[in-house]
């Protein structure tokens, strides 16, 4: 009953999560059906992730872009990522008391990085979103010296 078949193509693929978590721990958090890949409690928390990466860099960056990519083509960091947010979605969805304080600490970073890039703070070498005006829309940062007081 927890299983579905999934036919679209997903961005996160099964041996994707081997990086980060054991398949045990996956299982577990999945309420242990036996094919933890097509559970819908992992299909939902990546549903949500993505939804979450959507939400901070459509202002910027071409996320449709960046998550039709396949196989080694996709971006190491956004995958990394990605699976950071749905392995805290799964803990707090298997009603945890105590979410793994390591799991805490990477989505706060997650958010934090999140946060910088849609707020133009720090450059991701991701797709921008193709500008009206020009080919390619660009970030700018202009900085200067702080301003000298010559005056003795």
């Amino acid at each position: 009953m927890g299983i579905i078949k999934f036919k679209t193509m997903r961005f996160i693929q099964e041996t994707d999560y081997s990086m980060q978590i054991k398949q045990e721990i996956v299982k577990m958090l999945t309420s242990n059906d036996s094919d933890w890949y097509i559970s819908i409690k992992l299909i939902r928390a990546e549903s949500t992730a993505i939804s979450q990466l959507k939400h901070w860099l459509s202002k910027r960056y071409d996320v449709d872009l960046i998550l039709s990519q396949t196989g080694s083509d996709r971006d190491d960091y956004i995958i990394t990522i990605l699976i950071d947010m749905v392995l805290y979605h799964l803990c707090s969805q298997s009603g945890m008391k105590d979410i793994p304080e390591h799991r805490k600490e990477r989505y706060q970073d997650v958010l934090d990085w999140l946060k910088e890039l849609a707020a133009g703070t720090i450059i991701a070498d991701l797709p921008l979103l193709p500008d009206e005006n020009s080919e390619y829309s660009d970030i700018y940062q202009f900085h200067s010296r702080p301003l000298n007081n010559n005056k003795w």
